[in-house]
């Protein structure tokens, strides 16, 4: 939510467990299978040497050194250097000159270096830079066959297959569990005796539409042509954006309000756990997670999830799984 009341309104807890929640199933299709493949046949594709010029997405050895009134500038000499072009590995002035040459060449092209470099004695000058390119390697044509599956660390094509289906029903699954669980919160926030603040539910709304507002206007588009394309009125919108804030805070009272009932704690390991965690699925040092996320928010989405993990461990689940 954009604001909360300062001081969170008293609730009562109405029923929430035992609660009916229809938990739906993405099956896995071998479609789905297939194109995965394809895609880890295109990735891991191997290059092999050709004679036709380098052009975007084909991988270059090479060696590059610059030079400033035909003297080496000193450490501009990089040797054997491989790269995938199109990666944005190369400066782009040395990718578009090694593009149209083929292995075995040598070449200069000129650089200008911006007034303001980092290395004064460079600032505006216009250097010579050559490029020795030294191989110029093609992906093959991407086979999905047994020696894929073997490069991936799979003794067959079918068990490589097998992984894949496996992975992707357990992502279906867990996406069921995330999507089931919400709906449990949210029918446990509507369960609650609570007295939800007009203020501040008020004000929520009338952001979101002026939201709204602000982007349709970036397009170019009123709210006007915008509600009757939708068959809505700007009083309708601002209507759903409110009950859309009442029923996230209810979600969000919900939490702690459980989580005392049910005594769901979050202890001071987990929380590091979970610091840990984060910093290796954004691949940043675990330092500035903790500088960017408070210790108390981080036990709060915890406790979030415990809670929503129990409302579903305590419902009544009718498991689906759709049709393809």
């Amino acid at each position: 939510m954009e604001q909360t009341a300062n001081a969170l309104p008293p609730v009562t807890l109405g029923q929430y467990k035992g609660l009916p929640v229809t938990r739906r199933v993405r099956p896995v299709t071998e479609a789905a299978v297939a194109s995965e493949l394809k895609s880890l046949a295109r990735r891991h594709a191997p290059f092999c040497a050709t004679s036709a010029p380098a052009a975007r997405g084909m991988r270059v050895t090479l060696d590059f050194e610059g030079f400033l009134d035909g003297a080496p500038i000193p450490d501009s000499r990089m040797e054997q250097v491989t790269v995938t072009l199109g990666t944005a590995q190369l400066m782009p002035a040395a990718e578009q000159a090694v593009y149209g040459h083929c292995a075995g060449e040598t070449f200069r092209f000129d650089f200008t270096y911006p007034d303001e470099f980092r290395v004064p004695e460079l600032s505006g000058k216009t250097a010579q830079f050559e490029i020795c390119l030294h191989t110029v390697e093609q992906k093959q044509e991407p086979t999905v066959d047994d020696a894929l599956a073997q490069r991936l660390g799979f003794a067959t094509l079918d068990a490589l297959r097998e992984s894949i289906r496996a992975k992707k029903a357990a992502s279906h699954e867990a996406n069921a569990d995330r999507l089931a669980e919400a709906a449990l919160l949210d029918l446990a926030g509507a369960n609650l005796t609570v007295e939800l603040p007009a203020a501040v539910l008020d004000q929520n709304a009338d952001h979101a539409l002026q939201q709204l507002k602000d982007k349709l206007s970036r397009s170019r588009f009123s709210l006007e042509l915008y509600c009757q394309a939708n068959n809505t009125t700007p009083e309708q919108l601002r209507a759903g954006y409110r009950q859309d804030a009442a029923r996230r805070m209810r979600a969000m009272l919900a939490v702690p309000a459980i989580a005392q009932a049910e005594n769901i704690t979050v202890s001071n390991e987990e929380v590091d756990a979970e610091y840990a965690h984060l910093a290796r699925l954004h691949g940043n040092p675990e330092e500035e997670i903790r500088r960017v996320l408070a210790r108390d928010a981080v036990a709060a989405a915890l406790t979030n999830q415990k809670v929503q993990r129990f409302l579903l461990d305590h419902a009544a689940v009718t498991s689906i799984v759709e049709k393809e």
